[in-house]
């Protein structure tokens, strides 16, 4: 990867929880960082947060992932702030989402619930890549180096969670759009992973109850999700690239030993049809 300081890397739901981190965790590295909430105020507001004093050059901007409006303006915002920062967009992190207010068959969920978790989680990611994978591949041509999409995953989409049928199948979702992205974009230098961050412990996740039973040794580190995006973003671990990773389970070391030994299926969600 070029210079980080001349790499920016765009967090989507960068305001709180996950986002947050990571967003704080790629400035502390020396990129230049956009973070995106549905909110303006509370984007810029955070990216003022944690730039205070340090600085860091981090900014916010208002972003619905749903609204294609939206999307084409986070898009002209960041051709701006390549200009006026000399950077160009290399990263972008597929942070943004949401789960079911409540536990149980889905049949018991609301309408509107189910649709905003599909929506904001499939849909989004969908709407950001189809406008944002074109200027992605216009900055890989032109600098004659790879660029990277870090879409934030599930076990819950590798493996599902019944509780949450529509967070499930969102997150399944993102594998089969990685497959699509990682067939047509690898060979014009665009790489995109399936990370999971584990179990971190955040407002959305401390409010479900299917994880009462954690104590404070249960959640995964915050720090391991920050260091393997920071490694997957670095380039090293492109042999990963339309595959899945957890954090807390593998590190960049660990998925450097292994990438020689891939097969066609490693890490990818398929269906296994044989018969006995």
């Amino acid at each position: 990867m070029p210079d980080r300081s001349l790499s920016l890397v765009i967090i989507t739901g960068g305001s709180r929880g996950i986002g947050r981190r990571l967003a704080r965790g790629f400035a502390r590295e020396g990129f230049p960082v956009l973070l995106t909430a549905t909110d303006e105020d509370r984007a810029k507001d955070t990216a003022r947060e944690l730039a205070s004093g340090t600085g860091m050059r981090i900014g916010g901007a208002r972003l619905d992932v749903t609204d294609e409006d939206s999307i084409a303006a986070l898009l002209d915002s960041v051709r701006s702030i390549e200009r006026s920062w000399g950077v160009r967009l290399r990263v972008l992190v597929n942070n943004a989402g949401r789960i079911e207010s409540t536990e149980g068959p889905l049949w018991e969920a609301k309408p509107e619930d189910l649709r905003s978790v599909v929506e904001t989680n499939t849909i989004g990611p969908l709407l950001l890549l189809n406008a944002f994978v074109p200027h992605l591949l216009e900055v890989a041509e032109k600098t004659e180096q790879a660029v990277r999409i870090i879409d934030l995953n599930s076990g819950s989409g590798a493996v599902g969670s019944p509780p949450y049928a529509a967070y499930s199948a969102s997150k399944a979702a993102l594998f089969r759009i990685a497959d699509s992205v990682h067939h047509y974009g690898y060979e014009r230098g665009l790489r995109i992973f399936e990370m999971s961050p584990g179990v971190i412990e955040t407002d959305m996740t401390r409010a479900m109850p299917v994880h009462d039973f954690r104590t404070d040794k249960d959640w995964t580190n915050p720090a391991e999700v920050v260091a393997l995006a920071l490694a997957l973003a670095g380039g090293d671990l492109d042999a990963w690239s339309g595959r899945y990773v957890r954090a807390g389970v593998d590190t960049a070391e660990s998925l450097a030993r292994a990438a020689d030994s891939l097969e066609q299926n490693t890490r990818k969600l398929r269906l296994d049809v044989r018969s006995e």
